[in-house]
């Protein structure tokens, strides 16, 4: 009988620690998706404000070819990145109206010969899509980061 308790003691001991194992990594790998996804999140956001003021440098202190230098790419590539990183259906809704918002945003204003009203409507829609996105990734992000 006491060697079957050692050999039962001895089992339950190593699945313990396999399920310890287990479940560590699964949390790390978990800290770092969240963390892909929040990097990602801040850099949407923080790209969709650059071409927001850059726009503006344009139309208010008459300053040539600021949104030339925007970096689509690297907002193209955080986009990607959230849309990888989720699955969330808000948070993706309110990544596309930033992107299509500031598609026409740019493309009007590129255009140059603006009407002010109608800048000013594209203007705000993109601005409130940001506000959209950023409110979305927090909701997000803090679900993720509650949990245990």
């Amino acid at each position: 009988m006491n060697a079957w308790g050692t050999l039962l003691a001895t089992v339950t001991g190593a699945a313990i620690a396999l399920l310890g194992q287990y479940l560590n990594k699964r949390n790390e790998a978990r800290a770092k998706s969240v963390a892909l996804l929040m990097d990602a999140c801040a850099q949407v956001a923080a790209s969709s404000g650059d071409l927001l003021n850059r726009i503006w440098e344009e139309h208010v202190l008459n300053l040539e070819s600021r949104v030339v230098g925007w970096d689509l790419a690297g907002h193209r590539l955080a986009s990607a990145r959230v849309q990888i990183l989720t699955q969330d259906a808000g948070l993706l809704a309110a990544l596309r109206e930033v992107n299509d918002a500031g598609q026409a945003l740019g493309a009007y204003w590129r255009r140059g010969d603006v009407e002010e009203a109608e800048y000013q409507s594209r203007r705000d829609r993109y601005r409130a899509a940001m506000h959209e996105f950023l409110v979305q990734s927090s909701r997000v992000l803090g679900r993720h980061l509650d949990r245990p």
